[in-house]
């Protein structure tokens, strides 16, 4: 009864401010959803959980996560592009969607112009993982391995497409060296696989890998930001460990269908910003090493285009080297 009496007192008030139309006035008049199209336990999946319980706060109604995993996360990704634009699905999209349309031939969206894009919502720094039991210490051991057993060293990703995926080529294209890609379906399964030293290395975010680095099962050989990050002190930076200039992080965003009217993307929009300035979510982002977001839509929209053109150009490479 609470969310709901909010819901009608912003309406109220939203009606009394000039070139508010009535339609917006009454939105959201119920529940939402937010598609996270991979399986529980990953960042996407706790990112999503985080902003669906701090948007319902800031819109007045309930915000329902919804799992939709499978290839990749375009599954999901999917059912929201074929979704009504009205505002009331959403999806926590990532960095990894922009490179998808090379990955996917037969995709049935492009994730640059069939969605809208709101905001982002976070940057995650990723980490160079292997278990605790490999003997491998550094990049240079973990390099030094990769080319002294050509076709024997493996690393593990939560799917085709995924920022794992695409992380890992780039670390991999820009060392000038191939190691085998074991995908699976999601980023837990790839974890406990990792653990067991099933898959040699992988490149997780750290919103992810921070509890299995703290319970000591895998170790951290470094990170892929430009500066070491403070929730890592002692591990080094890629660039540190002998191929400079390799940055990168791992973007999450709030999407929703092509053709949500503006007012309505506006309105998501200033809920977004009033999230991430809430102390709770800063404390929860400060917790993952994961700066907030909060790109404006039409920037954000111009760069998801300069994105996928980056990393379309890698899929293409990698695409191509699979033939």
């Amino acid at each position: 009864m609470r969310n709901r009496s909010f819901a009608q007192l912003m309406g109220v008030l939203l009606l009394a401010l000039p070139g508010i139309s009535p339609a917006l006035a009454a939105w959201p008049e119920k529940s939402l959803t937010m598609v996270a199209a991979f399986p529980p336990g990953g960042t996407t999946d706790i990112l999503a959980r985080l902003v669906a319980q701090h948007l319902q706060n800031e819109l007045g109604q309930t915000v329902v996560v919804q799992n939709k995993p499978g290839a990749g996360g375009t599954v999901g990704a999917a059912s929201v592009a074929r979704s009504q634009p009205d505002g009331y699905t959403l999806m926590l999209g990532n960095v990894g969607y922009t490179a998808a349309g090379m990955l996917f031939p037969d995709l049935t969206f492009d994730y640059d112009k069939d969605f809208t894009h709101i905001s982002t919502v976070a940057e995650v720094p990723n980490v160079l993982l292997v278990s605790k039991s490999s003997p491998l210490n550094s990049v240079q051991d973990l390099l030094a391995a990769i080319r002294k057993n050509p076709g024997e060293i493996n690393y593990g990703s939560a799917g085709v497409g995924t920022p794992h995926h695409l992380n890992a080529e780039l670390f991999l294209k820009q060392a000038g060296v191939k190691a085998t890609h074991v995908p699976y379906k999601g980023a837990t399964p790839m974890m406990t696989d990792l653990v067991a030293g099933r898959v040699t290395f992988t490149i997780d975010t750290a919103a992810s890998a921070m509890s299995q680095i703290r319970a000591g099962t895998v170790k951290a050989l470094a990170v892929t930001t430009a500066k070491r990050s403070p929730v890592l002190p002692d591990v080094p930076t890629v660039a540190e460990s002998g191929l400079p200039g390799f940055v990168t992080t791992t973007w999450y965003s709030v999407d929703a269908p092509k053709g949500l009217p503006a007012d309505v993307r506006d309105r998501i929009y200033q809920a977004i910003l009033a999230m991430l300035k809430n102390p709770e979510m800063q404390k929860t982002l400060d917790g993952m090493a994961a700066l907030p977001g909060g790109m404006p839509p039409e920037g954000f929209a111009k760069f998801v285009t300069e994105e996928s053109k980056n990393w379309n150009s890698l899929a293409a490479d990698f695409a191509a080297s699979k033939q």
